[in-house]
């Protein structure tokens, strides 16, 4: 990972891809694509959680990681002090700041909400971090893994101890409920992308394309943002790792393939009902598979 910062709004990128002179970056300040030469600095903070560190310790005391006093040339270099840190750091060592590199755009055009029709997105940063936001209907569309990031963000200040107040612990929903199931198409590939629910149980069902980002309706991202503050990711269900999307591009097609199956098949046995009578309803895909299979 090569990192730079935005001088002038500090968001962070990684230009260890394909090659680039230079970054236009989304506050509009375009500058050169060239990591800063890496120096030596005093280990004082945790590479994994960014707690300060306690004299010559070799764990930390807040998160048990192992402590690298000395890293090696090939780990990140900090785009703000230009410390060098050891490989897989999450934070700097020498200053604390989160490494939260986000996608560069290739494409200068605007993309366009995949909820109003022809609506531009305007770019907005929410902590250090740019998305997209529909200024008609205040959905949000968080681009490669910026919502994974968030997430992270989120969590971090919960294990720091910025826990919600006890009032909103079961505060209620803010984001309006779908009348139906709809899905929405990617604002990158046009695709039509899979519909999850957040952490498997938090009830916030976001719309993911495995390959270019997530999109969220207005004021789920408070929702979601809720139900992390409440500890919802420390209770995953079984079988599931909280707030991870499967990786898979080609797997995350063939669930969606088989989930319209499932809304087509409802609608024909709605249309079956109305004419010749009760018809089974398929409660599940697992249902419908089991009896296509049979």
């Amino acid at each position: 990972m090569k990192l730079v910062a935005c001088p002038n709004c500090h968001a962070q990128y990684d230009v260890s891809g394909p090659a680039a002179e230079t970054v236009a970056c989304r506050c509009g300040t375009t500058f050169e694509a060239q990591p800063p030469p890496a120096r030596d600095s005093d280990v004082t903070r945790c590479a994994s959680c960014g707690a300060l560190l306690g004299g010559a310790e070799r764990i930390c005391s807040y998160c048990q990681a192992q402590v690298i006093r000395q890293p090696v040339s090939s780990g990140p270099v900090c785009p703000e002090c230009y410390a060098r840190n050891p490989e897989g750091a999450r934070h700097c060592t020498a200053c604390g700041i989160a490494f939260l590199p986000q996608p560069i755009r290739a494409r200068t055009e605007p993309l366009l909400c995949p909820v109003c029709p022809g609506t531009p997105f305007v770019s907005r940063s929410i902590g250090g971090l740019w998305l997209d936001e529909c200024p008609q209907c205040l959905g949000l569309w968080a681009p490669g893994a910026v919502m994974d990031r968030l997430v992270d963000r989120v969590e971090e200040k919960r294990r720091l101890g910025s826990r919600a107040p006890a009032g909103q612990i079961h505060r209620d929903r803010q984001a309006a409920w779908q009348a139906e199931v709809v899905y929405r198409h990617c604002p990158e590939c046009h695709g039509a992308m899979q519909r999850k629910n957040f952490g498997a149980r938090s009830g916030v069902v976001v719309d993911w394309c495995g390959s270019h980002g997530t999109w969220l309706d207005a004021r789920e991202m408070e929702d979601i943002a809720a139900f992390v503050m409440e500890g919802g990711l420390e209770r995953p269900s079984a079988g599931h790792d909280g707030s991870s999307l499967p990786a898979d591009p080609a797997r995350t097609a063939a669930i969606l393939a088989a989930e319209q199956l499932l809304v087509d098949e409802r609608a024909r046995v709605r249309e079956r009902t109305m004419v010749v009578g009760p018809a089974r309803m398929w409660n599940g895909i697992g249902d419908f598979f089991e009896h296509l299979l049979k």
